[in-house]
């Protein structure tokens, strides 16, 4: 099948990136939908910054890819962290291409650059790599491959220090005087594809329980400043953040029906 090879995405490499990511969803109306969004935000970014993507492939196929970009490029954060890489995803999502090396290549690739200043550092060097992991259910559990590779623990993030040493984030404090009491408010990320899809089902999920009940969506990247004030909470319903999602949909809905009844 070939030896496993990793590339940064291109302008001419993009759909290989959803053909790993959304490898059984590519004829979905609604996930090419996201894969829309995603498409332009790696646009911007390689216009912008040069990289954000690197693929693995198993000969010719892509296989695995790895996402990141520089915490100075997420305006939705109270206080970016220069120097700080945020690594968001690694995913391998083939049967048959795990065990050969694909994710680990990926990881190593990204750690090689950030020792050598890479340019979308814009000029200052790499203190540290971040990443808050979770888990798909595919593969070996993210927090488990990340520790293989030389992370360590800092609270909600594993780290890999590079040049400096770590520095916790400062996270979003929550203002309910911020949030829209007579609408329910959903925040998408557009670094992924998955993410506008779900945004779209749990709008569905709210209006079969409230079908009259305004629904926002706000892209976190479009617009920061909107997403930073609500402290980033993925779903505001009537003032209220919700904390279950539609994995534990009776929960979820009694959220919902607590958050609009608490306002009537």
């Amino acid at each position: 099948m070939g030896e496993i090879t990793v590339r940064d995405v291109t302008e001419a490499s993009i759909e290989d990136v959803f053909r790993v990511c959304s490898h059984s969803k590519l004829d979905d109306p609604l996930q090419n939908e996201g894969i829309k969004i995603r498409r332009h935000w790696i646009h911007e970014m390689l216009r912008k910054y040069g990289s954000c993507v690197k693929i693995a492939y198993l000969g010719e196929r892509p296989v695995a890819h790895l996402m990141f970009y520089a915490e100075e490029a997420a305006e939705y954060l109270p206080a970016p962290r220069r120097g700080v890489v945020l690594l968001r995803c690694v995913y391998n999502p083939f049967e048959e291409a795990r065990g050969k090396g694909a994710s680990t290549a990926l990881l190593k690739d990204l750690i090689e650059e950030c020792r050598n200043d890479p340019p979308y550092l814009k000029g200052v060097p790499c203190d540290f790599i971040a990443s808050e992991p979770f888990n798909t259910g595919e593969g070996t559990p993210m927090e488990k491959f990340y520790a293989s590779n030389g992370f360590t623990r800092r609270g909600d993030e594993m780290i890999y220090e590079v040049k400096g040493r770590y520095v916790p984030p400062v996270r979003p404090v929550w203002n309910p005087a911020h949030a829209n009491k007579d609408a329910a408010t959903i925040i998408y990320n557009p670094t992924c594809e998955w993410s506008y899809a779900s945004a779209i089902r749990v709008s569905d999920a709210i209006h079969s329980i409230y079908p009259d009940l305004p629904i926002w969506l706000i892209d976190q990247w479009q617009k920061p400043e909107t997403s930073l004030s609500l402290a980033n909470k993925w779903l505001i319903v009537k003032g209220t953040p919700i904390v279950n999602g539609l994995r534990n949909r009776e929960a979820f809905d009694r959220e919902v029906r607590l958050a609009v009844e608490s306002m009537a």
